[in-house]
């Protein structure tokens, strides 16, 4: 039988999966690296940390005894979207990879609009233009780096990087490759009007394919360091969004996930191409082959209760040995829905969806000498839950069906911020019995490629089973919705003015 390997290359660490054919994970590992910020408002990373990470949690896997390494017959990939990779003409990164996370291109954003105009960037991105995606950031190295920009022989994406690594080959695909803002995402392919406009050469930029195609095999200099078989297939793979979506089953219109990890998305698939003319939220092409999807995207989701965990000294708050998070959730579910009051506005990076505002700032709104720590926690989870229902607003505005929300990422793991969720979105919400979705994904992409499923359809069917449901409490439903309605939602226009003074 044969085996399947995934590799999620994430913000905070790259993940490694390895199952057999009926989707049983046989061996996982990962290894951590961090975001560099050399200045306010920066978000790099090294290229090669991503490759250490990819060596050092691949050697960990192929050491389970349940894996016999030869029998890898391909390899997936999955990443972190929009980043920025620029190599030489010895295929050497120029300088570290500017991150989706980034914000310091903010006046190249108002360049492409003034250059394209906002209808015709709508026509061609189906998108807003926002810093941390690879167009204004190529523009910012042009303006403030053009030693270096002279110097770039091809840009890649980071998931795109590390398969260069992997085979020695260029390549990308239809759905990281929509998300660049140079990208004709209606037609599927790069756009000669946002590239000639911005007056970027074509050549730069690699051959996009569907995600299940297969691009390349295990290069000797690859096996040697990795341990990897030589000559094993390796596929276009995805963005982090769409192949994790595949690995929790979310193939089909009617099924919409609801993604909690470091950022959030909220996510659901189209067969026919839709686009919201406002600019609220992004339309991107899918994974699944000729499908597309809307999603809306929130800055900081867990990250906001790490922040909380770590900047404020909750970690240090306990006993050695004791986890914080796991006593903060605890504190956090014996209090009542709505935190006594207080609200929470998760803008701490500013926001994408609906919001497109860089400017915009984290908020406690409400506190009082009544609210304590743990009120603060749950107002936290009740925050990203309302950020990520703003999108789902949207969802609904546009007649995309959500008949079932599927939890995905940390925020499925807890069993609070899965009852936060049903509550908030007033719809039932599963899991699936499946750790690591993006890589799971990566790997499930494999297996179409390698022939090994016929299709996605069919690879979902055999390996991505239902785990949890929660469904709504009427009663705390009508409470989020009171805040959500009366409070939340009006308090962006509000504070939209003095963010910008801020």
């Amino acid at each position: 039988m044969a085996l399947l390997m995934g590799i999620d290359v994430g913000t905070s660490s790259t993940k490694v999966i390895i199952i057999d054919e009926s989707g049983k994970p046989l061996a996982h590992a990962s290894s951590s690296y961090r975001i560099s910020t050399p200045a306010s408002g920066w978000a790099e990373q090294d290229p090669e940390w991503w490759w250490a990470a990819v060596k050092e949690a691949t050697k960990r896997a192929l050491k389970s005894p349940e894996v016999e390494p030869n029998r890898i017959s391909a390899i997936g990939l999955s990443g972190q979207m929009h980043g920025t990779v620029l190599l030489d003409k010895d295929s050497k990164p120029l300088r570290p990879a500017i991150i989706w996370a980034d914000g310091r291109s903010k006046r190249q954003c108002e360049e492409i609009y003034e250059t394209i105009g906002r209808e015709k960037v709508l026509e061609v991105t189906c998108n807003p233009v926002m810093p941390g995606f690879m167009a204004p950031s190529l523009l910012w190295v042009r303006e403030n780096e053009p030693s270096i920009f002279q110097q770039i022989d091809k840009v890649l994406l980071p998931k795109d990087y590390v398969r260069f690594r992997l085979t020695g080959s260029f390549a990308t695909d239809f759905s990281d490759a929509s998300a660049t803002l140079l990208f004709d995402v209606r037609r599927r392919e790069w756009s000669n009007k946002m590239l000639s406009t911005l007056f970027l050469q074509p050549e730069l930029f690699p051959k996009p394919y569907e995600s299940a195609n297969v691009v390349g095999e295990v290069s000797r200099a690859c096996s040697r360091e990795t341990s990897l078989p030589r000559g094993a297939k390796v596929v276009a793979g995805g963005g982090d969004s769409p192949v994790g979506a595949v690995g929790c089953g979310v193939v089909e219109t009617g099924i919409v996930s609801s993604n909690i990890g470091s950022a959030g998305q909220i996510f659901a698939v189209l067969d026919e191409f839709n686009v919201d003319q406002r600019l609220r939220i992004h339309t991107f092409c899918h994974a699944a082959p000729r499908k597309w999807y809307i999603q809306g995207a929130i800055l900081a989701a867990g990250l906001a209760f790490s922040w909380f965990v770590e900047n404020l000294g909750f970690a240090k708050a306990f006993k050695p040995g004791e986890n914080p998070y796991d006593l903060l959730l605890k504190e956090a579910d014996a209090i009542d829905p709505g935190s006594n009051g207080l609200i929470f506005m998760p803008y701490l990076l500013g926001e994408r969806s609906p919001h497109m505002d860089p400017n915009a700032r984290g908020v406690f709104f409400g506190l009082g000498l009544h609210h304590g720590r743990a009120h603060m926690v749950r107002a936290i989870m009740e925050g990203v839950a309302y950020a990520l229902r703003d999108s789902l607003e949207i969802f609904r505005e546009l007649k995309v069906t959500a008949n079932r929300i599927v939890a995905r990422g940390g925020g499925a793991k807890s069993r609070l911020w899965r009852e936060i969720q049903a509550d908030v979105f007033n719809s039932e919400v599963v899991t699936m019995r499946v750790d690591e979705e993006a890589a799971f994904g990566a790997a499930l992409l494999a297996g179409v490629g390698r022939g090994v499923y016929r299709d996605l359809h069919e690879a979902v069917e055999k390996t991505v089973k239902i785990m949890n449901f929660v469904q709504p409490d009427p009663n705390r439903v009508a409470v989020y919705d009171r805040y959500y309605q009366d409070i939340y939602s009006r308090l962006y226009p509000v504070l939209k003015e003095y963010f910008s003074i801020l």
